[in-house]
């Protein structure tokens, strides 16, 4: 028999706050966290905007032994895992370490400090380079330090799959719970915000403010024209059921289901993208053994892409039909922007709060009704309601398609 798996804990570093608190008051309140960024300097650019992390203090979670050597994402995920085991009120002196796993979803990681290590590499003497410069360069380092500082030796794992890194991060926790490799995980996306990424995107042109109408974070909205990107690290801990209830743990919610499809080389053919998303969908309502007019509440992966949002659109729609019309659908990349590996587990975060809470925060920027996009968006305000089941939505522009299931936890 499957084994449950709850949520015990949440750590946030966001653009909106580096605390659970601020986070939800902020996406509550109706905040953004999108301004001219300051990190880059992006005069000969035309997009401006990002989600840009701006008052974490690493120090007070991690201590200052060997921070100076930690790059910003590492910063980010350490701290996250702290808030989040702290939360959670587990052990951190090992005595849990052979039971506890990390799973961490990231995109692109510590691209840019990988880079410029082996660019140092290339252009001087090998021999030269002070070995800390490596500490700290490769895609799974941020997994690596978090691991050792807090004692989890159950299993580590980093997963890169574009922007459903940290979904499927939660996805392949959530199943090694369930079939017993572990009894506690810390799992979660982190990404961080660098000129090479933001090269990257603004050459394929998927960034906000590229065709000079207007830049912002407008899912759903009839001009939306591209992402604003984002930076954070999201992270919450998956525990066992029995596990949890034997230490008399706070249980914010309960996983039940996971699905992932792959487009593959038919990316381009909208209603194969259509028909791979709601397959997603329903894969994980099946997983979790729900029926989908039970759903009250779909955390969309809207971002603001054209073409993105439509394909998600339709493909809730097509799955739910005439009930999808009056399902509330929330699209929190209007607050924070797209942090595209961490995404996911930042939905997971904000509709955990939602089901806790019974309120939904609202879509901001919205400012056109898409009268191909017949959705129930939530807009103007939050929406108070009680939400027995949620479902979260995490799309890649390459192909990927991932969905979680969660529900308010019943004994």
């Amino acid at each position: 028999m499957k084994k449950r798996v709850v949520i015990t804990g949440i750590g946030i570093v966001s653009p909106l706050g580096c605390t659970k608190e601020d986070f939800w008051d902020s996406l509550i309140g109706g905040k953004s966290g999108i301004a001219p960024m300051t990190s880059l300097d992006l005069s000969p650019y035309k997009c401006k905007l990002g989600g840009e992390v701006r008052d974490l203090k690493p120090e007070v979670h991690l201590g200052t032994k060997g921070l100076k050597y930690l790059n910003k994402g590492t910063r980010f995920l350490g701290s996250t895992a702290k808030m989040a085991l702290d939360n959670a009120k587990l052990p951190q002196d090992g005595s849990l370490s052979n039971e506890m796993g990390i799973v961490i979803g990231s995109s692109l990681g510590n691209f840019s400090e990988t880079t410029d290590y082996f660019y140092e590499i290339i252009r001087n003497n090998p021999s030269e380079q002070s070995p800390m410069l490596s500490y700290d360069v490769a895609l799974n380092s941020s997994v690596n330090y978090v691991s050792v500082i807090f004692k989890i030796k159950g299993l580590a794992r980093t997963i890169s799959a574009g922007f459903t890194s940290s979904t499927d991060a939660i996805g392949d926790a959530f199943k090694m719970i369930q079939r017993g490799i572990a009894k506690v995980i810390v799992a979660g996306g982190v990404e961080q915000i660098s000129i090479d990424l933001y090269l990257i995107f603004y050459l394929r042109g998927l960034l906000s403010g590229l065709d000079d109408i207007r830049e912002g974070s407008t899912p759903f909205d009839k001009e939306r024209n591209g992402f604003v990107m984002a930076e954070g690290s999201y992270v919450v801990i998956l525990e066992e059921l029995q596990h949890a209830i034997d230490r008399g743990a706070h249980i914010y919610a309960e996983v039940k289901g996971f699905g992932n499809t792959f487009v593959g080389g038919k990316k381009n053919q909208a209603d194969v993208r259509i028909h791979r998303a709601e397959r997603a969908m329903n894969e994980a309502l099946e997983d979790a053994g729900i029926m989908k007019d039970s759903v009250g509440l779909i955390s969309a992966n809207a971002n603001g892409c054209k073409i993105q949002d439509a394909i998600e659109a339709k493909a809730i729609q097509s799955l739910f039909g005439v009930n999808g019309n009056h399902i509330p659908i929330t699209a929190m990349k209007s607050n924070v922007g797209e942090s595209y590996g961490a995404s996911g587990t930042a939905q997971l975060i904000s509709t955990t709060m939602s089901i806790n809470t019974g309120i939904i925060p609202h879509i901001i920027n919205h400012k056109e009704k898409d009268p191909e996009i017949k959705l129930n968006l939530i807009l103007e305000k939050p929406l108070k309601k009680e939400i027995q089941h949620a479902i979260i939505n995490n799309m890649d522009y390459d192909g990927n398609n991932s969905c979680l299931v969660i529900s308010k936890f019943r004994k």
